[in-house]
């Protein structure tokens, strides 16, 4: 069920967004997946680890998973969770490699980081988490800057001087998805960023998602830096303060719909464990079936202590409820294009080598 929220006027205008666009197929998704669910625990075979150890990087992706939890949706399948929240995607990448942890919730442009990330060669996808939807990712600037009334395009446009490096921006890291859309609307605006001029910044220094969030929100205002890439909630968050002001809607072009998380389990764990995987896969699209509300949503929100204001006026993604290769296919190529190394990664080996 969808629930009408007041307008930002200092917003782009834009299209309705495709998480409204997309609800009927979740609402048909929903009664589906109980069946499937069900099918898994009668008739799937004996799980052969049916205690699991999930790490969660907290945000607005995890917001389903953690309906699931509460919902006792895993139960049903005769999964036992054991769940751990992890600040950054750092930090859960490396209790995944280390066997802390036997399937890890986090960002695809972090985990498949072949340059970066300890485990981008040796994991499988064993659930789509989050899609970017409309108005989710954001480019912010001062409400008092001049940038509020410049143009997007052209010569001596944001785009443009954000490529030359006249313009700095903050975003989380530089293999964040918000570096991802940012980079992939630069190529869409024709002033793809450069890396010997470009000063974009890495404001996370391992931080969690609010304490950066906040830093590049100050950062902004007190005009050390021009601009920053926000996601929701702290898109919304930063812009009801007043204090910020929305240039661009940065879920567009190549980047628009973009896949931003995921569930990963090393590739070793999920042959062993087919039964066990295939139960929280089933569980899982379950879980995420429960994205078709909004009220469940900002429910999950507030209990992450998102302020209920915040939570009522977010706007929201999209939810997958299966694995898709193409999905991953396309994250690889705005990796690529981002110079994010992912040379050695393949969208059928991620799955598995299967496609639905």
């Amino acid at each position: 069920m969808s629930q009408t929220r007041a307008p930002r006027s200092d917003r782009p205008v834009r299209h309705p967004r495709s998480w409204r666009r997309r609800l009927g197929a979740y609402g048909g998704a929903l009664a589906l997946v109980g069946g499937l669910t069900s099918a898994c625990s009668s008739g799937g075979g004996s799980l052969e680890k049916p205690n699991l150890n999930v790490g969660v990087v907290s945000g607005i992706g995890a917001a389903t998973f953690e309906l699931g939890v509460s919902q006792k949706v895993f139960d049903q399948s005769g999964l036992s969770l054991n769940v751990t929240d992890y600040s950054t995607d750092a930090a859960a990448e490396a209790a995944l490699q280390k066997g802390q942890i036997d399937i890890a919730f986090g960002d695809y442009s972090e985990f498949l980081n072949v340059g970066a990330s300890p485990v981008a060669t040796s994991v499988q996808v064993v659930g789509e988490g989050y899609d970017a939807g409309e108005n989710t990712i954001g480019l912010v600037a001062s409400s008092g800057s001049s940038l509020k009334n410049a143009s997007l395009s052209g010569t001596g446009g944001v785009a443009a001087q954000m490529s030359s490096g006249s313009v700095s921006v903050d975003v989380p890291d530089l293999a964040s998805p918000e570096y991802l859309a940012l980079s992939n609307w630069a190529i869409s605006e024709q002033n793809p960023l450069s890396l010997t001029a470009q000063k974009v910044n890495s404001a996370g220094n391992n931080a969690d998602g609010p304490t950066t969030a906040t830093t590049m929100i100050n950062a902004v205002v007190s005009g050390s830096v021009a601009t920053a890439v926000l996601q929701e909630p702290y898109l919304t968050e930063a812009i009801e303060t007043g204090k910020v002001t929305e240039l661009a809607n940065l879920d567009s072009g190549n980047a628009e719909n973009m896949p931003v998380s995921g569930y990963f389990a090393l590739r070793d764990t999920a042959q062993k464990n087919p039964n066990t995987i295939a139960a929280f896969e089933s569980a899982l699209a379950e879980a995420q079936a429960l994205g078709n509300s909004r009220v469940a949503v900002e429910q999950a929100l507030t209990a992450a202590k998102v302020p209920a204001q915040v939570a009522s006026t977010t706007e929201i993604g999209n939810y997958p409820t299966n694995i898709v290769a193409a999905n991953l296919t396309n994250v690889l190529s705005l990796m690529g294009s981002a110079n994010l190394q992912t040379s050695s990664l393949d969208a059928a080996a991620l799955t598995g080598g299967t496609d639905s």
